[in-house]
């Protein structure tokens, strides 16, 4: 499959550090090519590595994640322009769950591409086909979610879901991730400045 994985790392040079000890390894091993760009903050990181991208496809990957083996051979079976993993959490060197598909919150159905109208359920690690992205203008600055934001562009430009349940992204979950600092009425009006950006209802 003709696909990059690009990691995207910002702030501290620790975090460069440790996307040099799990998440480039992990993408090595898969055999595909991988780029990494370190920047000020995670948009320009991100976007500084999808530059990097001449592939058809792309993986972006979190510093402090892994893809584990078989992913893109998983992701090949597939049709979709996005094409969503399952997604197994660890604390330390241990697993919370087995492979999961990630739904809408409050959602108890399999969650399709409509769904993303009301919130996210793609992780950043989603395989993408690189034009896609770049169409729907990259990466943009959110506090939280901001791969939902992609993702919407993405579906709002004419793209295809589907989810891969086989191809597994290893979320590592640390109380003090970015993600998680963000609580309350941040993530709130984060949601909700996500939504007006993007024209959807506003909760």
């Amino acid at each position: 499959m003709d696909v990059t994985v690009a990691v995207g790392t910002f702030g501290a040079q620790s975090w460069a550090d440790l996307a040099r000890q799990r998440a480039i390894p992990s993408a090595q091993a898969l055999g595909v090519p991988v780029v990494h760009h370190h920047a000020d903050t995670l948009h320009d990181a991100r976007n500084g590595a999808l530059a990097q991208v001449d592939t058809e496809w792309v993986i972006h990957l979190d510093a402090d994640d892994e893809l584990e083996a078989g992913y893109v051979e998983a992701m090949a079976t597939g049709t979709a322009d996005v094409r969503a993993p399952a997604v197994r959490y660890v604390r330390g060197a241990r697993a919370l769950n087995s492979p999961t598909m990630p739904n809408v919150s409050g959602h108890s159905h399999a969650c399709e591409a409509a769904c993303l109208e009301w919130g996210n359920w793609l992780v950043v690690g989603a395989l993408v086909r690189t034009e896609l992205v770049r169409q729907a203008g990259g990466w943009r600055d959110f506090p939280w979610s901001e791969d939902w934001d992609l993702w919407v562009r993405c579906w709002q430009a004419g793209g295809t879901f589907e989810s891969i349940p086989a191809a597994i992204y290893r979320a590592h979950v640390r109380p003090k991730s970015r993600n998680r600092a963000v609580r309350g009425a941040a993530r709130l009006e984060a949601h909700r400045a996500i939504a007006r950006a993007n024209g959807l209802p506003i909760p």
